[in-house]
């Protein structure tokens, strides 16, 4: 999952997101130098991307646009999958997505001093871009899929992936939403055990 997902799945928890956000780039024992409460996001991060990892469901996905994406059809699907988080938000979130983005906003930019420095870099552009409602749009998708594909080594025509995507939408949407249920559950579990 990315980054909406991972938000979400802080429950509201200042420092759970703070854990979740910065889970990516906290390597091997280092999650150990943060704040027992920072320590359960960054744990909950690699809980999530693990169960993910090895969902059957997800795996569907991934064929779906392995042709496109190769081996990083993973995490081209976890960002295929923000999308759908936000487009069945409802479904799932009993908050409006303009609230929740808001208020997400103002507590990452609460504990920017607490994150890895390329993180405190890029902050600043990410909340001023509205990161979180890039999601909600097929721009805002087909943006952060541009982005993403410079960022990995390899050819990628990020329009092609995004074009697939949209074609297939229900197959991916029918994946989702057997998925993520149990990923929610997953992670509320992980939280229930490393308290």
């Amino acid at each position: 999952m990315n980054h909406l997902a991972h938000c979400f799945l802080s429950f509201g928890d200042e420092d759970l997101l703070l854990g979740n956000f910065i889970g990516d780039f906290v390597k091997g024992h280092d999650w150990e130098n943060y704040p027992k409460p920072v320590q359960r996001g960054i744990l909950l991060h690699r809980a999530i991307d693990s169960f993910t990892d090895n969902h059957p469901l997800a795996d569907i996905s991934v064929a779906r646009i392995r042709p496109y994406a190769g081996r990083y059809s993973r995490p081209f699907v976890d960002i295929l999958y923000d999308h759908l988080l936000a487009i069945y938000w409802d479904k799932y979130a009993t908050e409006p997505f303009q609230s929740f983005a808001i208020k997400t906003y103002a507590q990452l930019e609460n504990r920017a001093a607490e994150m890895p420095l390329i993180l405190q870099e890029r902050l600043p552009k990410m909340i001023a871009g509205q990161f979180l409602h890039g999601y909600t749009q097929r721009e805002g998708l087909e943006w952060v899929l541009h982005r993403f594909s410079q960022r990995i080594t390899g050819q990628f025509d990020p329009q092609a992936i995004a074009d697939a995507f949209f074609q297939a939408i229900d197959g991916f949407s029918e994946d989702f939403n057997g998925f993520f249920p149990d990923l929610v559950s997953h992670a509320q579990l992980t939280l229930q055990q490393n308290r």
